[in-house]
């Protein structure tokens, strides 16, 4: 069997591995899915506000963000077959 890898960015491993840790939580379930995308919505609209006075916590309220995005889309389609994603240089 042929596993896909994929290589992708620093930002987009963070993203990635802030879902797994947030999905791993125990209270998980009691996020509901419109939660997960409004806690998306208030990380990106900081990450607006800091953008121009701090750099690095815009990039962290991004990851943030996108990773509330990507377990919410994860949750409306729940069939969709998962990928692994081998770190670089491990494929």
């Amino acid at each position: 069997m042929h596993a896909i890898s994929f290589t992708v960015g620093s930002a987009a491993a963070g993203a990635i591995a802030q879902q797994q840790a947030l999905e791993h939580r125990e209270d998980f379930d009691a996020y509901r899915t419109l939660d997960l995308i409004k806690m998306g919505c208030q990380s990106a609209s900081q990450a607006v506000d800091i953008l121009a006075a701090d750099p690095a916590e815009t990039r962290a309220c991004l990851i943030h963000g996108a990773s509330r995005l990507l377990a919410a889309a994860d949750r409306l389609d729940p069939a969709a077959p998962p990928a692994n994603v081998f770190p670089l240089g491990a494929a």
